[in-house]
């Protein structure tokens, strides 16, 4: 009844053709909806997501449990699977973890149709979409608390699917009036013919990018007696291999990791539709439709559907559980392993950004701690010529030269691109911490570069170091070795207890130059060493103070921005 009059109001057909654009218009509203709708439940579940998939991946049934909590959070299995390929071409996660994410995401995938087709059984989805659009459209442009906006924008979100659904499903049921005849013939023939329905589920997937728009639709046709269960089923199976199409498209440009990800999504779908394509006469369509009468009686009842989506992803993922290892062998046969991607080929993929920007701060970091693990080599290659006037060190030395330079090119570009993504406070004053930390990392490099370019100089003039200045250096090279060593601790675990550790080094290397200095100067004015040899010392003792200094940027950022944070939660 309310049906019949919502449509009344809301169209005045003029024909099929108006009907097919109603469609449409619902088709676009419906998966404008569903993007809003996970876009903002990202932003909400922020570090929490980011947390849950760092911790809770070690085995792979952590990660199915993982995919289905984010694929829960974010409606979307097909994100999730191209969020599991970013996350290993970024090198976060390896490609064994990622098998039980994409596991638990094809089950998580599943909830969205369940609810659909509990609201469509109440016959409230028109009512309802016009309440949640106009709450959530009021919330997201009244209220000015950011966090309370997002909640309006997954409120917004949900109502534009139910308001899509219902200008899909009241289309339908016009056209079903006026065609009946026409359209009866054309799916009783695909309801004879499962393979028919299975590939127009993947065609149609593939276009829509979402199973579930794909499932909705088909539950709608199923309620309006336009489709067969029969035939409802076989589109089902085939919506689930084209949701895969969003990993592969993420896929392309990236590592071979990566690519393996795609592939295995892909794989893991084909085996669950090949196996419940044979058992689909005889086994599959029998049980659900017993299920089906069961529970349902004779009604067209949409949720048997999303009770078969559910079934088949539950049952092939616990199937593939089992069969992971024969799965990662054909996967890497399939794709062989060459030698993969560096972390400055990885930082030229912007993906990761795009689909969880706390994930990306989190590769952001780890490139900073490559690099300042490049730094902690190139002063080990430096130390390493200085004593022993190796010249394949200053080939090493050029090479990390060179690596340090473009990873402070490339790390800052990609942190300018996460500037845009609307991090929370602490995440921004992270990033601007990352920012200042490859300068002074970059500054760490080239002062190993000067050092170099000295006992260079002063091996090709045949200068040797004293015995007591090779004991000074030495004393001096190993305390910044240290706090090198110490600076990329506190990095990684983001410490401020560690930092403080690294600052009492940097104390004692200031009070190292200013002696060591002296005694050079004394040994100089006595004779023992010449004035000629005196400048490139007290330079390379200079240097080692300005590595230091460069190093306390860092450590006092890390310190400052924990310590400000302590307060602040203290208070």
């Amino acid at each position: 009844m309310f049906n019949s009059a919502f449509l009344k109001i809301t169209f005045e057909f003029d024909g099929t053709w108006q009907a097919i654009l109603y469609i449409l218009c619902g088709l676009g509203i419906f998966l404008f909806g569903i993007n809003m709708m996970g876009s903002s439940l990202k932003k909400i579940a922020g570090n929490k997501m980011k947390l849950i998939i760092e911790r809770s991946t070690s085995t792979p049934l952590k990660g199915m449990i993982v995919g289905f909590v984010v694929t829960m959070l974010t409606q979307s299995a097909s994100g999730t699977s191209a969020l599991a390929v970013g996350l290993v071409a970024s090198g976060l996660m390896s490609f064994s973890q990622s098998l039980g994410i994409l596991l638990g995401a094809n089950i998580g995938g599943t909830v969205l149709t369940i609810i659909l087709a509990a609201f469509s059984n109440l016959k409230i989805m028109p009512i309802v979409s016009v309440i949640l659009v106009f709450v959530g459209a009021f919330i997201y442009f009244f209220v000015q608390k950011e966090k309370i906006k997002q909640y309006g924008s997954v409120i917004l979100g949900f109502g534009m699917i139910f308001l899509g659904l219902a200008f899909i499903d009241m289309s339908f049921e016009y056209i079903m009036t006026e065609h009946a005849e026409v359209i009866n013939d054309i799916f009783e023939g695909l309801s004879k013919i499962p393979f028919v329905g299975i590939i127009i589920g993947v065609l149609f997937t593939i276009i829509v990018q979402s199973s579930s728009a794909t499932i909705g639709i088909v539950q709608s046709l199923y309620a309006t007696s336009t489709i067969s269960l029969y035939g409802s089923l076989a589109i089902m199976l085939g919506a689930n291999v084209g949701t895969t199409i969003t990993a592969v498209i993420t896929s392309l440009g990236s590592s071979r990791a990566a690519k393996k990800v795609a592939l295995a999504n892909v794989l893991i779908k084909l085996f669950g539709v090949i196996l419940f394509g044979i058992m689909y006469r005889w086994a599959f369509y029998p049980l659900i439709n017993v299920i089906n009468k069961a529970w349902f009686g004779d009604s067209n009842n949409p949720m048997i559907i999303a009770l078969a989506h559910l079934f088949f992803n539950v049952v092939n993922s616990l199937i593939i559980l089992l069969l992971l290892k024969p799965l990662v062998k054909i996967t890497e046969k399939i794709i062989k392993d060459k030698e993969e991607d560096t972390i400055l080929d990885q930082l030229l993929d912007y993906s990761l950004i795009q689909k969880s920007p706390s994930l990306a701060l989190t590769f952001a970091k780890k490139s900073l701690i490559y690099m300042a693990d490049n730094c902690k080599e190139y002063i080990n290659v430096t130390v390493d010529f200085v004593f022993n006037g190796d010249e394949r060190d200053i080939k090493k030395g050029e090479e990390y030269e060179r690596t340090i330079n473009a990873l402070d090119k490339r790390i800052h570009d990609y942190l300018i691109k996460l500037t845009i993504k609307g991090l929370d406070d602490d995440a921004s004053s992270k990033l601007s911490k990352y920012l200042d930390a490859i300068k002074d990392l970059e500054r760490v490099g080239d002062h190993c570069t000067n050092i170099t370019d000295f006992f260079k100089d002063r091996f090709n003039k045949g200068m040797h170091l004293s015995t007591d200045g090779t004991q000074d250096l030495n004393q001096i090279f190993e305390a910044l070795q240290n706090m090198m060593q110490i600076t990329i601790n506190a990095i990684d675990k983001w410490d401020a207890e560690i930092s403080v550790e690294g600052l009492t080094i940097e104390d004692e290397i200031d009070k190292m130059e200013e002696v060591f200095y002296e005694r050079h100067t004394h040994r100089v004015s006595s004779g023992v060493c010449s004035y000629e040899n005196a400048e490139h010392y007290l330079e390379t003792l200079s240097n080692v103070e300005r590595m230091g200094d460069h190093l306390t940027n860092i450590l006092e950022g890390i310190k400052d921005v924990e310590y400000c944070k302590n307060a602040e939660f203290d208070h």
